[in-house]
């Protein structure tokens, strides 16, 4: 079986050479690399100062750099020049890429360029469900740690309307009523007993109740009705915040298979934020 194409697509800049070389590093399995630069980058003009002569030259020699690194790794490296607007050129140039890599993966790199060709191009990888990263510099042509830009894939209403999955994001976040808010790598099974208490279904009918008894209505008397929430339902919870991006599975500590480990992703704390 044939791997699936991966797409990266940069946004030309001065520092772009070593952007370049850490998604390659951190991603792996592109399979084809286009440079995207404004037209402008590539023509002289007379009204040129020096500043910008010197700009346009070391953009010109970060696109040579990337040229050079890809071929030495046979990665097949192609520069796309970009008229302004740039929204209306770059969703074309990225059109006519689909047309020929049906069924790709898309990855993007917003390091370099101008604010116009990296918003066009964040705004294309929204399309195309894209991962959109930013490698920030400590000095030249060095990469730090690259950081994926979060952008939830499910509506921020659907999410905020359930109080399950705000439950699960909310837990996965930080222990609660204390400072250290730093993501926790968390087992399942307490993620689950964590729900239980504060499950509330979705559904108005078919939903299986326990009679408490240790609960009691303070008006009636009558033991409280707690709302059972099952392993399918809850794999059914984890399931949808997986395939959104907003929670992650994770290894476990060594030697532990049978159990799974979630933590919360970029996505999901900005979502649990806005929510």
């Amino acid at each position: 079986m044939d791997r699936q194409e991966h797409i990266h697509i940069i946004s030309a800049g001065e520092q772009i050479e070593a952007a370049c070389a850490a998604a390659i590093r951190d991603l792996q399995d592109i399979t084809r690399i286009y440079v995207f630069a404004d037209n402008d980058i590539y023509t002289n003009s007379s009204r040129d100062d020096e500043r910008t002569k010197a700009h346009k030259t070391a953009v010109r020699e970060a696109v040579n750099g990337i040229k050079a690194l890809a071929t030495s790794l046979k990665i097949p490296a192609s520069l796309v020049y970009i008229d302004p607007p740039a929204s209306g050129s770059v969703a074309a140039a990225v059109q006519k890429i689909k047309n020929g890599n049906p069924g790709a993966r898309y990855t993007f790199d917003l390091s370099g360029g101008s604010k116009d060709l990296s918003l066009a191009l964040f705004q294309v990888s929204l399309w195309l469900e894209g991962d959109a990263y930013y490698y920030a510099f400590a000095g030249p042509r060095r990469a730090e740690p690259s950081e994926k830009l979060a952008v939830p894939k499910i509506p921020l209403r659907e999410i905020a309307v359930n109080a399950n999955y705000m439950r699960i994001l909310a837990v996965l976040s930080g222990t609660p009523g204390k400072n250290d808010t730093s993501p926790r790598v968390l087992p399942r099974s307490y993620l689950f007993t964590q729900m239980e208490a504060f499950y509330v279904p979705v559904k108005k009918s078919g939903v299986r109740m326990n009679i408490s008894k240790t609960k009691t209505d303070a008006i009636t008397g009558k033991r409280a009705l707690i709302p059972i929430l099952s392993q399918g339902t809850f794999s059914s919870l984890m399931n949808t915040l997986a395939s959104a991006d907003l929670v992650q599975e994770v290894p476990g500590p060594a030697g532990n298979r049978k159990e799974k480990y979630y933590r919360i992703t970029a996505s999901g704390t900005l979502i649990l934020q806005l929510a």
